[in-house]
């Protein structure tokens, strides 16, 4: 088997297993492009999952993030968890609206050091959001059965500037902090009510719309639900400009430079500063050369 390594200065890998989501949440990032229809994207099997990131070879520090839309609404979402090898970190991002039968068969097919590993955050990240999820009452709840099992798990919220929300995760902090949950906030990526919010300054026209081409480089390996990887979000939510599909023999993980005509129509979450996987301010996604003949 040909093994896939990771470039060293890779950071971050996400398998989006399926755009479904069981919320619909007005901010959510996945609705970036115009055109987008979470229902509309083919969706490779478990096996096909396993076969081709086990191929991988990455760092304690990199782990697979299983992702979407929500990761439990594949098929096989048990089946993947279970086949990985013990070589790749598993971390989820989830919103545990779980049904009660993906609970128990979690619980009891998953072994929870699985998921679980040397980190500043939980392995599984679960999402709240108090439009969807009110008081998140119910959410604490699902966190601590899965705690209660010994799962790695914590509580994550987007403060999005709207008041309602932000004084309902406030609300959320004391409620976490009651029942013994880890509960963490992060900044809002995006647009609201005409201000985008997030820091942009590395490359402050890259959201602005004016298109122009450009030379892009990612840290991210970021694989869409048919297998496809691609460079950035902008694209694997548009699903355009795929740079081949996993599940293909000759798959390469690119590590240069890829000329882009869509520079000013990045996504927020590639080109905001933010903190890297050590939760060190200065991080972007990707490295852009501007203003030179691609």
């Amino acid at each position: 088997m040909e093994i896939r390594k990771i470039p060293e200065d890779y950071t971050y890998i996400s398998a989006f297993l399926t755009m479904r989501c069981n919320l619909s949440c007005s901010f959510c990032l996945n609705a970036f492009d115009k055109e987008f229809d979470r229902k509309n994207f083919k969706e490779i099997s478990g096996q096909e999952w396993v076969n081709a990131l086990n191929k991988i070879e990455s760092r304690p520090s990199v782990p697979i993030t299983l992702s979407g839309g929500e990761p439990s609404l594949h098929k096989d979402f048990i089946y993947i968890l279970n086949n990985l090898k013990p070589e790749l970190n598993i971390d989820i991002l989830t919103n545990l609206h779980w049904s009660e039968s993906v609970f128990e068969k979690f619980i009891s097919e998953v072994n929870p050091t699985r998921i679980k590993r040397n980190s500043p955050y939980a392995s599984i990240r679960a999402s709240y959001h108090p439009e969807q999820m009110g008081d998140g009452k119910k959410l604490v709840e699902n966190a601590k059965r899965l705690k209660n099992a010994e799962f790695d798990v914590g509580i994550w919220s987007v403060l999005y500037p709207s008041p309602t929300q932000l004084s309902a995760i406030n609300q959320m902090q004391f409620r976490c902090k009651d029942e013994g949950v880890e509960f963490r906030v992060k900044e809002f990526t995006g647009d609201y009510k005409g201000e985008m919010y997030g820091n942009y300054s590395k490359y402050p026209e890259a959201t602005k719309g004016k298109l122009e081409s450009c030379l892009c480089k990612t840290s991210e390996l970021l694989i869409g639900p048919s297998g496809e990887a691609y460079k950035c979000h902008r694209d694997l939510y548009a699903e355009e400009f795929p740079l081949g599909n996993i599940i293909n023999e000759n798959f390469q993980i690119k590590n240069d430079f890829i000329k882009c005509a869509n520079y000013g129509e990045c996504h927020p979450c590639d080109v905001k500063v933010k903190t890297n996987y050590k939760q060190e301010l200065g991080y972007t996604s990707v490295e852009i050369k501007r203003n030179r003949k691609v």
